[in-house]
């Protein structure tokens, strides 16, 4: 672009690519420099997702409430690469170093300083596919996951390993190479929480760990809500009460939850075409085909059959 364009026009792409927002160059005496590279990930439970590399100048980012769109409102994924920034959202103000990945929410306003030349890869993501894999009952916006976290740094490497072979995979592969990378980011974010004083007022401990002991044995038709307890050395009524205040579901809501999203992701899988609709529930610890069925249409307006017909027609996803 002729130099006196080009930070109208890196605003304008950015706007198209990631969010509406403002841009003020921080560079002094010289054109202003920066690339932006995207791709979007069919999944086809869920709207795509896309993945975005950039690498700019230093800038001063802003979304302010009259940029915001509520009918695309998505989640920022930012994998410091190279380069530091600083993002502020609500009451948190979170310094993102190479390693680190930062959470925005863009239904809400927010600002991102970058005080230096800067590389980051950047997953947008669909609030569904967030509310997905986020742990109930914390407000994540102006988060960061540390990238010396262990979890944390398995999930960047594998989002990072993901995105460069993303074009390579066969595309009945592709949604679930997918999930396993954003599993393993949900993972990162749990463990993360659990030692986060700041958001343990909104998810307790015991919550945390009965949360993430329900993900380990969904598998277990048998699993109860005294077995959950159990394991937290709670009284079921006390966890119950917990479970209402942190994530306003009961513990058997949060159960069936997660094994009808499970179960959704199985069946719209293509490379597991060749399973049974029972088998994917009983895998997932439901213990009747009939039972099954029913939950899933009262979850998602549809049975499990004539969804799995449209993932592989093709046709629009869920909501």
């Amino acid at each position: 672009m002729p130099e006196s364009d080009r930070l109208a026009f890196w605003h304008d792409v950015v706007c198209r690519t990631i969010a509406g927002i403002e841009a003020k160059a921080l560079v002094d005496g010289r054109p202003y420099a920066g690339s932006i590279r995207t791709q979007s990930i069919p999944l086809a439970h869920l709207p795509n997702f896309d993945l975005i590399e950039v690498e700019a100048d230093p800038q001063l980012v802003t979304r302010t409430k009259a940029l915001i769109d509520r009918s695309e409102c998505t989640w920022l994924l930012m994998i410091q690469e190279e380069g530091v920034c600083e993002i502020v959202q609500g009451n948190r103000r979170t310094m993102l170093e190479p390693g680190d990945i930062g959470l925005l929410d863009t239904s809400r306003p927010y600002q991102v300083m970058f005080p230096q030349a800067f590389r980051q890869s950047i997953l947008r993501m669909p609030e569904p596919l967030f509310r997905d894999i986020a742990p109930r009952g914390n407000d994540l916006a102006g988060f960061a996951l540390p990238g010396r976290q262990p979890l944390t740094a398995i999930a960047r490497q594998n989002l990072l390993s993901f995105e460069r072979c993303a074009g390579m995979i066969e595309p009945a592969f592709l949604p679930a190479a997918a999930n396993c990378a954003i599993d393993h980011l949900s993972l990162a974010m749990r463990a993360t929480l659990r030692g986060d004083d700041a958001c343990r007022t909104i998810a307790p401990d015991h919550v945390v760990r009965a949360d993430a002991w329900i993900a380990r044995n969904l598998h277990d038709a048998e699993l109860s809500v005294e077995d959950v307890a159990r394991s937290v050395g709670l009284s079921p009524g006390h966890l119950q009460q917990l479970f209402r205040s942190a994530m306003g579901v009961t513990v058997a809501d949060a159960i069936r939850d997660r094994r009808l999203a499970n179960c959704r992701k199985a069946l719209a899988d293509p490379s597991l075409a060749d399973q049974s609709i029972t088998d994917i529930a009983f895998r997932w610890g439901f213990s009747e085909s009939s039972s099954f069925s029913r939950a899933f249409r009262r979850a998602f307006g549809i049975s499990p059959r004539q969804f799995r017909k449209e993932c592989r027609a093709g046709l629009p996803r869920l909501s």
